[in-house]
């Protein structure tokens, strides 16, 4: 590697510290919370205004519980980033930011269907709504468990034999995730501009998962420079298609959105034990 290749990756994983640093900050977290409540509280002000007719702008809705969904899209929004910087820790650990936003997603749809219930209703006009929203709630609820099991088995080791290696694989990583941050912001400026703007609707989330399986896929290739293990290659062959399931469930709606979600969940939890807890059938040096 020349001199100059060497000073630019040195000057963007700087960067990316920064930026990082900053991010797990507690100040910021507060700045964050902040502006989470003063979105959310914000938009039930402007739902109010409309229904009682001191504005009349035509991007407020006049249901009320379309400010949880916007608070909600909000918050996966943040958890976007933060799934790029759980990026650089391990793949692991990425799969698990994954399944978080999948879970949020699930919630914020269930919440949605609930604001489409009319202000006087009879079970009879609602039922079919019911029936799929607690579909949405439920799978969301499986998924955080399976979430807490993985935790609690998982062990995250370096697949990298001496420390100058991991140093580089976290380095590739950090350029990765740079990307990965930037293209998302640009995304979600995209998403917030189409939404002002009225225009048509800019399906942020698949177009998020469909990078991530790219995404999912370099690693894997990138992965075999330090280690050409068996067991880390389906391993991380496997993460890539969980997401690739995650993505196919954005397409569908209850409960076949949920079915393919916990499947993603109960595939990776099953991943996991396999790589963690059958390690005799493969003595190896390499370890992840």
């Amino acid at each position: 590697m020349s001199i100059a290749e060497s000073e630019f990756i040195y000057r963007i994983t700087r960067v990316f510290d920064r930026i990082e640093k900053k991010w797990d900050s507690e100040p910021f977290l507060k700045v964050l919370a902040f502006l989470l409540v003063g979105a959310y509280l914000l938009a039930i002000l402007l739902i109010e205004l409309k229904n009682i007719g001191f504005i009349s702008w035509a991007l407020v809705p006049a249901d009320h519980f379309k400010a949880i969904e916007m608070a909600f899209t909000f918050l996966l929004f943040f958890e976007v980033i933060s799934l790029v910087f759980s990026l650089i820790k391990s793949i692991s650990v990425s799969m698990e930011t994954q399944l978080q936003i999948l879970s949020l997603i699930l919630l914020r749809n269930a919440f949605k269907l609930f604001g489409e219930f009319p202000e006087i209703y009879t079970w009879h006009a609602i039922q079919d709504k019911v029936i799929f929203m607690f579909a949405d709630a439920f799978g969301a609820l499986i998924i955080f468990s399976i979430i807490i099991f993985i935790r609690r088995i998982d062990r995250h080791k370096s697949i990298c034999k001496n420390i100058d290696e991991q140093q580089s694989f976290v380095n590739i990583k950090k350029i990765i995730a740079f990307i990965l941050l930037i293209t998302f912001i640009l995304l979600i400026a995209f998403d917030i501009y189409h939404f002002f703007s009225n225009k048509s609707v800019f399906n942020f989330f698949h177009y998020f998962f469909t990078i991530l399986i790219f995404n999912d896929i370099l690693l894997v290739f990138i992965a075999l420079r330090y280690s050409n293990s068996y067991r880390i290659l389906f391993r991380n062959s496997g993460y890539a298609l969980a997401t690739i399931i995650m993505r196919l469930a954005l397409e569908l709606n209850a409960p076949y959105n949920d079915l393919l979600g916990v499947t993603a969940a109960v595939f990776i939890l099953l991943l996991v034990i396999a790589y963690n807890h059958i390690p005799k059938a493969y003595q190896e040096t390499s370890h992840t």
